[in-house]
């Protein structure tokens, strides 16, 4: 029902405000839940050392109350959520598609003034991604702390409900209300995000191109908000579903559907930009038999096969049928006698400024030094 309720608004709102509405309250909801979040962070930790944010930091250090593989980003190829192997290889798959080809995503860089100010957003967000060790990830091992600790006293908490139990826990009542509020404003410019790209891609690329060239402005705009009712719909669909998925922790179950929606555009993609002699029919059998086998796999899955899941984990999955449609493209394209003129390759002469060189050296920089700093506890 709460989900309905969501999506029901998201579509509601995006069908009036478009891109322009989804890009304000996008910036809003950030700067408000980076706010809560580290407000709750701090809150937390302080709490957790007696009213003292240095002894909050002395208990987290101390591997009796929290386990030092608490602090490591990788875990061993035997941990049943989170092992190495499969990160290393699955995730990148999973971030290919999302930062880069999912629509609600590219769609905000497209529409920036000009270039370098669609890289100085990309690079930014980049930045933004830093905070989620100390806005969602500590909080969780605040939260196990205290538990740990007694400070919660005999209540049993679950992992997934471990935000809304600090929440509940530290903050007064007015502030609970303020973290819902911020939470459903997420949720809904996250999903208003989703829907508008879904009606822009349809409108514009199908619609217009090759169901009604002739269509008027209006007529356009009818379509989109049809499109966004239905793509509301299906979502709630999914999330019924979703929700029936069982043996995995909140966080795995999103990114286990991600999985694979993520390998066909992942391959695509990769396979675009780094080979000259891919061809639009191997893109094209990729796109459409690829996503059939990626999605129809996941079904069976995370739906049918009793056990699949603890028996190879889904990155796992989503690499091995990354692979094969890697394969699948190379095999279509060399054997497509057809295509013996290769499109024109227009080259750019604009470069990115110093300015955008340095800040993305810089984020790899501090990405690398996270890594290697979470790893080796």
């Amino acid at each position: 029902m709460s989900a309905s309720l969501l999506l029901g608004i998201s579509a509601f709102f995006t069908m009036l405000g478009g891109l322009k509405a989804v890009a304000y309250t996008n910036v809003y909801q950030m700067v408000l839940l980076i706010l809560v979040s580290a407000t709750l962070t701090f809150v937390g930790i302080y709490r957790l050392g007696g009213d003292s944010f240095t002894g909050g930091i002395a208990v987290l250090a101390n591997p009796d109350i929290v386990p030092s593989n608490y602090w490591n980003l990788f875990q061993p190829n035997s941990d049943k959520d989170f092992p190495w192997l499969p990160i290393l290889l699955g995730y990148p798959i999973s971030g290919l598609w999302f930062w880069c080809t999912d629509q609600s995503m590219v769609q905000p860089v497209l529409a920036a003034k000009d270039l370098s100010e669609g890289q100085k957003g990309a690079n930014f967000t980049g930045w933004l991604k830093i905070l989620d060790v100390a806005i969602y990830i500590i909080p969780g091992i605040v939260c196990f702390a205290l538990w740990k600790t007694g400070f919660f006293g005999n209540m049993t908490i679950e992992a997934d409900n471990a935000y809304m139990t600090l929440v509940s826990s530290l903050f007064p009542v007015g502030m609970v209300g303020l973290v819902l509020a911020v939470l459903t404003a997420a949720l809904i410019s996250t999903i208003g995000s989703a829907l508008n790209a879904l009606s822009t891609v349809f409108t514009m690329d199908i619609y217009v191109k090759n169901i009604r060239p002739e269509a008027t402005q209006k007529e356009i705009m009818r379509t989109g908000r049809i499109i966004t009712v239905i793509g509301a719909l299906v979502s709630i669909v999914i999330t019924v579903a979703v929700d029936n998925i069982k043996g995995m922790n909140l966080f795995n179950v999103f990114q286990s559907v991600l999985s694979f929606i993520a390998p066909p555009m992942a391959a695509v993609f990769v396979m675009g930009v780094f080979w000259k002699r891919c061809t639009p029919l191997a893109a094209n059998v990729t796109l459409t038999f690829g996503t059939i086998f990626s999605i129809g796999s996941g079904i069976l899955y995370l739906w049918v096969i009793p056990g699949a899941t603890e028996q190879v984990h889904f990155m796992m999955l989503s690499f091995y049928i990354f692979v094969i449609l890697i394969i699948s493209m190379i095999i279509v394209s060399l054997s497509n006698k057809q295509a013996t003129v290769s499109p024109e390759i227009v080259k750019l002469s604009e470069k990115p400024r110093r300015t955008v060189v340095v800040a993305w050296t810089l984020l790899a920089v501090v990405m690398v030094a996270l890594y290697i700093f979470f790893n080796g506890h």
